[in-house]
């Protein structure tokens, strides 16, 4: 495994909160001085050779945009979005960048430059606005408080007509789509703890704790390394893997992390990082394609979001 980067975020404390970290050959991971974003950059995506940041707070929205020129990130700009609160993530999808706004329920699109909003939408009832994903070009939302999975078909970049509506059980609290091997996706369900998979047509078709651990839990974070899905549970504080077949998936393993991992990334074949929000850390891990081992941690500040410069 030779050397990678990734770039780590976190809630804003009284230190740096975003940094740029290397992954070495050794298994180890060292971080750089980084920068203050401020304002919580719980979320950051890149397009190109640039970075965007959230801004996640209670009230206001923001998104900046740096250059990243080796270990260093250099600001560039930064637009304002008023009347939005709570924007928890970022994604780029053809072009443009999707927001999810929390608190508000927007969801949004804005072009590379930051100088005008592309798209929005803001759905009826409670909407609480988590994650935008791209999968075989088509756009799905996840609204956490309305229980609910939007698609959209993408036209020159950006959702046209009227949405597709995915109806999850009544308290599920959607947080996540992930994109599985076959066409298929997998929704992680932070309010009832459950991991549920589908068929490309929108048909759910099996749906797992997403720990085995009696008690609470809001799952975080997911990821797949190859036919691996990796839930992060917060509550139990534990990594679990779904091994995924023809005959459906199964859960294979569950190991300790740190307090509350919010977002997980794979980092090629066999490398897993877990941002834990409480435990002021980032995992990482080895995955031999049975266990997970702990290789090392590095702190940081209300981690939230690992974003790996492949």
């Amino acid at each position: 495994m030779t050397a990678q980067r990734v770039l780590l975020s976190g809630y804003s404390g009284p230190d740096n909160d975003m940094r740029i970290a290397e992954v070495t050959e050794a298994g180890r991971i060292r971080g750089t001085a980084g920068l203050r974003h401020g304002e919580n950059p719980s979320f950051c995506c890149r397009l190109g050779a640039r970075v965007y940041a959230a801004a996640e707070m209670p009230r206001g929205a923001s998104v900046t945009a740096y250059a990243l020129e080796g270990d260093v990130l250099r600001f560039l700009c930064r637009m304002e979005l008023p009347g939005r609160r709570g924007l928890c993530h970022l994604a780029a999808v053809d072009g443009a960048l999707y927001g999810s706004c929390y608190e508000s329920g927007h969801y949004f699109a804005l072009d590379t430059e930051l100088s005008r909003v592309l798209w929005e939408f803001l759905p009826d009832g409670t909407p609480r606005a988590h994650w935008v994903q791209d999968m075989e070009g088509m756009l799905y939302l996840a609204d956490l408080g309305n229980d609910r999975i939007y698609r959209y078909p993408l036209q020159d970049g950006l959702p046209y007509g009227k949405p597709e509506v995915l109806h999850l059980p009544a308290g599920s609290g959607p947080r996540q789509p992930l994109a599985l091997p076959n066409g298929d996706f997998a929704v992680v369900c932070e309010l009832d703890g459950m991991l549920r998979f589908f068929r490309r047509d929108g048909r759910c078709y099996a749906s797992l704790p997403a720990s085995g651990i009696a008690g609470p839990n809001a799952p975080g974070g997911a990821c797949r390394i190859g036919d691996t899905v990796f839930v992060g549970n917060r509550g139990p504080n534990t990594v679990s893997a779904f091994r995924l077949t023809p005959e459906g998936a199964a859960r294979t393993g569950e190991w300790p992390t740190g307090n509350w991992p919010r977002h997980l990334a794979g980092l090629g074949k066999e490398l897993l990082l877990a941002a834990c929000s409480r435990e002021d850390a980032v995992w990482l891990y080895h995955w031999d394609g049975v266990s997970l081992v702990k290789q090392d941690a590095l702190p940081l500040g209300q981690a939230s979001c690992v974003l790996p410069l492949l």
